[in-house]
């Protein structure tokens, strides 16, 4: 899956969106909140920012981690 795939992708299921919940994220991408939980505790897995408390992703960071993940495998 390219960049351009995934962005796509995301932009079908949530057109309106530019950030993405923890909860979205980890139905979009299969994975568990709790796995979520520890790449942000580890620094790794997908580029986030915090506002206001809340832990966001912005699409574009999606995107990129499932197409790298992709191309990875």
């Amino acid at each position: 899956m390219t960049y351009v795939e995934a962005l796509d992708e995301i932009k079908s299921i949530h057109p309106k969106k530019m950030m993405l919940s923890k909860k979205e994220v980890a139905e979009l991408t299969n994975r568990s909140l709790s796995a979520l939980d520890r790449d942000i505790r580890e620094g790794t897995g997908i580029s986030y920012k915090k506002i206001r408390g809340r832990v966001l992703y912005p699409i574009v960071e999606v995107a990129k981690w499932m197409s790298d993940l992709i191309q990875t495998v």
